[in-house]
């Protein structure tokens, strides 16, 4: 059993726009309808739940999932106060204790069937494995003054992506420990290293970007018309290094 968690019952504060971030348009659709779509055509996915705000559950059914007349059926779960409780509800709606769950942020659209082949290989390792991109900028830790308090070896940082990967009764006990004692983090390959997993890492696509604030908009809408130019190739892709 492969099970697909898309996240997507954010306020989207960061966007500051009249309607939450998930719900913008791109190319006439509803960002998040572009990551469930993607979702959709693998048939390797078994279910997929959709994480959404609490008061969003009708409208969501209404005016997402309806239209799109997707070939999965799509189950949709009350989200919670913040993404980690939010990832917990769509796991307790998983109701299984066997297979695979891959979460993913509902505002990443441009995830593509080689990265998703990937976090599911990588996944058997250790039980737990997400997609990481290197970091091209300088790093520079700053105090409470916007000081430089020293510069990070850029060579040892990556930056995490989604969808993470896991084995679905390892995620599950790992949220369930982090609530328990209190521990936030902002993704779920730290709630499984705070519950002492390994978790294993393969390149990541730059495409897969989050679109989190109104800047991100533009270069979403540049990668979707790359896309769909006639010299796209959008089964190769070309790694890097982890």
């Amino acid at each position: 059993m492969i099970c697909a968690v898309i996240v997507a019952a954010g306020s989207g504060s960061r966007m500051q726009a009249p309607v939450k971030k998930q719900y913008l348009l791109l190319d006439g659709l509803p960002i998040v309808c572009h990551t469930l779509m993607a979702f959709d055509r693998l048939s390797a996915v078994d279910r997929i739940l959709f994480v959404v705000p609490r008061n969003d559950l009708q409208w969501c059914r209404e005016n997402i999932v309806a239209p799109l007349a997707l070939h999965h059926d799509i189950q949709l779960v009350a989200g919670g106060r913040r993404r980690q409780e939010s990832v917990l509800n769509g796991l307790a709606a998983a109701a299984t204790t066997e297979g695979i769950v891959m979460i993913h942020d509902g505002v990443r659209p441009f995830v593509r069937p080689f990265l998703i082949d990937a976090c599911l290989t990588g996944v058997a390792a250790t039980g737990a494995c997400i997609p990481v991109i290197p970091v091209t900028d300088t790093l520079k830790q700053v105090d409470e003054n916007a000081v430089i308090v020293r510069t990070l070896d850029r060579r040892h940082i990556r930056l995490a992506q989604t969808p993470q990967t896991f084995a679905i009764d390892l995620i599950r006990h790992a949220h369930q420990l982090a609530e328990r004692q209190g521990f936030v983090a902002t993704d779920d390959a730290s709630v499984a290293e705070f519950a002492g997993e390994s978790v294993t890492v393969v390149p990541g696509d730059r495409d897969n970007i989050k679109i989190t604030t109104a800047q991100d908009l533009p270069i979403a809408v540049t990668i979707l018309e790359r896309w769909q130019s006639k010299e796209f190739k959008g089964d190769t892709q070309d790694l890097e290094p982890v």
